[in-house]
């Protein structure tokens, strides 16, 4: 027998080998690219929650904290402009210092993200307040009531719109944790898929070492 006929199965079984590792390696790469993936979509939705959870907080709870301290303000006016007993003069002290408190929470409040709608029933609102400090330097308490009744509306729609705008930031991370629990179905998946071709490579090849060409005893 020749001695090239004798390297032959050496070489099928070299080549085999190779192609094998070569595959091998191919779907370990795509493992490892697979995992990166997740994780690098992970720390985006990490970051996304985040900012959500922020905005909640920020943006929304706190300015609902400041429209409550507005009402109890104005309820507070109110009370004290109708009320018989308060001379005059002390009615027009507690009122310039209510009207001061609120002129304070009117710059808190406008150092949050208001949306476009909620900086129009806020302005509307820092004009009222406006007013009734031009009507209360004048000595017209009389006429503060209606504009503390308008007031108190336009504080009714802020609160509307902070339910709202939470509700939006709700359905957004809900559906930042929809994604994340698809995605790791996903990673779960195509990691068992890997696997499950690597062990049919390795069994592959394990079979293969029993491969050998048949000697045809006529050839010598």
């Amino acid at each position: 027998m020749s001695p090239d006929r004798d390297r032959f199965p050496l070489i099928m079984k070299w080549t085999y080998s190779i192609k094998h590792k070569i595959t091998t390696a191919s779907l370990l790469f795509g493992v490892i690219l697979v995992v990166l993936l997740i994780n690098s979509n992970q720390r985006k939705q990490i970051e996304d929650l985040k900012s959500a959870f922020e905005t909640i907080y920020r943006d929304r709870l706190v300015a609902e904290s400041y429209i409550l301290d507005f009402s109890e303000k104005l309820h507070d006016m109110y009370d004290v402009i109708n009320d018989p007993h308060l001379p005059y003069v002390k009615k027009q002290e507690i009122a310039n210092r209510i009207l001061g408190e609120i002129d304070t929470l009117n710059h808190l409040y406008e150092a949050t993200r208001l949306t476009e709608e909620e900086a129009r029933y806020f302005g509307h609102f820092t004009g009222l307040t406006h007013e009734m400090d031009i009507r209360l330097q004048a000595g017209d308490l009389a006429s503060e009531a209606p504009i503390i009744r308008s007031a108190l509306l336009d504080l009714n729609s802020l609160s509307e719109i902070q339910l709202v705008e939470a509700d939006k930031l709700k359905s957004e991370t809900d559906k930042i944790f929809s994604m994340g629990s698809i995605l790791l179905q996903f990673e779960m998946v195509v990691l068992i898929v890997i696997g499950l071709l690597i062990q049919a490579l390795f069994f592959a090849s394990k079979t293969s070492k029993g491969f050998r060409i048949p000697k045809n005893p006529n050839l010598n």
